[in-house]
């Protein structure tokens, strides 16, 4: 949330662990934080690689997702709606930390807000994107209901 995080997300070297490689290969996940850019980052692994027999290649890449603002009246629908379903929330806006597909949609709306209404408890957090992901039975009936109500609230 507050700077471009990097994951090393494949490596590859010898196929032997007594055995020296001659090249070795790592594939490396960025999370470019809203104000940066592919640019700015391929310029800083350049500066940190210098005086090394390093060779880059990019296999995929896109720009970070645009900040969407939060005084709009989808927004402001948002906020009502969850109100009733979590009264104790604070609703604000805040940055998703992981990739989503939202990004396709930025081509026909500045507004876009990634948010799933679920109260996580620990384990289910611990799940995410790891063995038995799930939520709760709970949890996916408030997910239902609260889509029902934000598009009944967004037409009317």
């Amino acid at each position: 949330l507050i700077r471009t995080t990097t994951a090393l997300s494949m490596a590859r070297g010898s196929d032997a662990p007594n055995v020296l490689t001659s090249v070795s290969e790592v594939t490396v996940n960025f999370r470019i934080l809203p104000g940066e850019t592919v640019g700015d980052v391929l310029d800083h692994v350049r500066k940190i690689c210098e005086g090394y027999d390093v060779q880059m290649e990019v296999i995929s890449s896109r720009e970070p997702s645009a900040v969407s603002p939060g005084h709009t009246p989808g927004f402001d629908i948002i906020r009502t709606t969850l109100a009733r379903l979590y009264p104790e929330a604070i609703v604000s806006s805040y940055i998703t930390i992981g990739g989503t597909d939202a990004y396709k949609y930025q081509i026909v709306s500045d507004n876009i807000y990634r948010f799933i209404p679920v109260d996580l408890n620990l384990y289910e957090q611990r799940t995410i994107h790891n063995e038995n992901e799930h939520i709760t039975l709970a949890n996916y009936g408030k997910m239902i209901w609260y889509f029902q109500e934000l598009m009944k609230n967004y037409g009317g």
